[in-house]
């Protein structure tokens, strides 16, 4: 038996996300005064056990939202309604009930499933009144009045929607869940790739960029050669340098991606096959190795290049074979920092591929924590440094003395030296490059943690 889940629903507005926020004791929805906002499912796990999903709104029309985009939170909303045990109808207090309310009202009860009436942004006891208007739609229970900003009445609206909660089931010792963001740039084809590996259509996916707002978490298992897996995946909104960062929406999405960079054990870069890595791309591997992160590229949509290779539209490459080792070539060089990079081509349209990001990932974690034995990582680097590394500018080498690994994920080595100051930062690159080539550790975090001999003073 699946999680018990329970659907926030109701027209742009009135409140669904910042209740969401309040029932998860989080910030994970984006909260604006602008209808809209909310556009894909976005989940989480409450501690009870059971799973709170926050939809866009019913209804949205005209203004930004285009007719395509407008269709496509509607197939996300009936979605949700059909992963839902409960339904909780969220209404607005201070505008009472419209005809519009009445609609999705009888859309919910044509489910059959069990709902619950709350109606925000009632502020205090004399606006309870609305409520009891709200109790015309003619739902089984009795309307709640709450106000999801400042917890009035929350207390009661959980004891109703946590009735019907199967008790928790004890189980063994679980398979700690692995998690994987999903970084790039908007409208590369994060969501179309999370929605592959899913198997769900749960994400907007629409050709105008930016439809995903919120970090949306799916949870799933992969069935590797040794057994199934436990996967947490994280889909963001595409990332954005801080000057094209247009509107508050924009900036909290930009902040949501971050924080899934935070809480994830592997970052994948999604690139567009067409447009090929860019300058902000760079910036996000900088970050990931900055956060520590396992880290690998997708290259997405290599379907249309493979098309156009066949059409002889790009006459330069001999074949697919050569484009891609060409391709794979120029991305590692750009990516210097990152040696040894794993690099996927695949197609969220096709499916090709996308499964090799799992097992990519699983590969990263077991790599990331392994130990590299202490006699075999001094001699090699006893060989690597021996006689010294010259100094920049002349003087006194740099030295190496002892070496030893010192944590796992990310991998920490104590490098016990001279004089850091004497390693030049080209002398570091090359160094942490030597040590990830011969402990295949592509993609692993390195950190070289120098400690130096004191100066003596008399």
């Amino acid at each position: 038996m699946g999680r018990f889940c329970i659907a926030l629903v109701g027209k742009p507005n009135v409140g669904k996300s910042r209740l969401f926020n309040r029932l998860t004791n989080s910030r994970d929805a984006i909260v604006h005064g602008r209808p809209g906002v909310t556009r894909d499912v976005l989940s989480a796990d409450l501690p009870n056990g059971a799973t709170l999903l926050d939809t866009g709104g019913l209804g949205l029309s005209g203004g930004e939202t285009p007719a395509e985009l407008v269709a496509a939170v509607e197939a996300q909303v009936d979605l949700a309604l059909a992963m839902a045990d409960l339904l909780v109808f969220v209404l607005d207090g201070r505008a009472g009930v419209l005809p519009q309310d009445r609609e999705i009202a009888e859309r919910l009860r044509r489910t059959g499933k069990r709902i619950v009436a709350a109606v925000n942004k009632v502020d205090g006891p004399d606006q309870e009144v609305i409520a009891y208007e709200c109790a015309s739609l003619g739902f089984a229970e009795a309307p709640i009045a709450i106000s999801a900003e400042h917890g009035r009445g929350i207390e009661r609206l959980e004891a109703s929607i946590y009735r019907d909660l199967p008790p928790p089931t004890i189980s063994g010792k679980e398979e700690k869940t692995l998690t994987i963001a999903l970084l790039g740039a908007p409208n590369v084809g994060k969501s179309s790739i999370a929605n592959a590996l899913l198997g769900t259509g749960r994400m907007i996916v629409s050709p105008i960029a930016g439809t995903t707002r919120d970090t949306v978490l799916g949870d799933f298992l992969f069935q590797g050669g040794d057994g199934p897996h436990s996967m947490r995946l994280l889909d963001t909104a595409g990332l954005r340098a801080n000057k094209k960062i247009s509107s508050p929406v924009e900036y909290f999405a930009s902040l949501r991606s971050r924080g899934a960079l935070a809480a994830a054990d592997v970052v994948f870069l999604i690139l567009d096959a067409a447009r090929g890595l860019t300058a902000f791309d760079k910036v996000i591997a900088e970050e990931v190795r900055e956060a520590g992160k396992c880290f690998a590229v997708a290259v997405n949509k290599w379907d249309l290049a493979q098309d156009a290779l066949r059409r002889d539209a790009l006459p330069t490459y001999e074949d697919a074979g050569h484009f891609r080792r060409e391709f794979a070539d120029a991305l590692r060089r750009e990516l210097f920092g990152w040696p040894e990079l794993p690099l996927l081509f695949l197609s969220a349209t096709t499916g090709e591929g996308v499964r090799a990001i799992c097992s990519c990932a699983l590969d990263l974690r077991r790599r990331n924590g392994r130990q590299i034995a202490t006699g075999p990582l001094n001699r090699f680097l006893g060989e690597l440094c021996q006689g010294g590394i010259a100094a920049p500018g002349g003087g006194k080498p740099f030295k190496l003395f002892y070496a030893l690994q010192t944590a796992s994920s990310p991998i920490t080595i104590r490098l016990y030296c001279n004089d850091r100051q004497r390693l030049a930062a080209a002398q570091l690159s090359h160094l942490r490059r030597r040590i990830t080539e011969q402990f295949s550790l592509g993609g692993c975090p390195l950190r070289l943690d120098f400690l130096c001999k004191e100066r003596r003073s008399k």
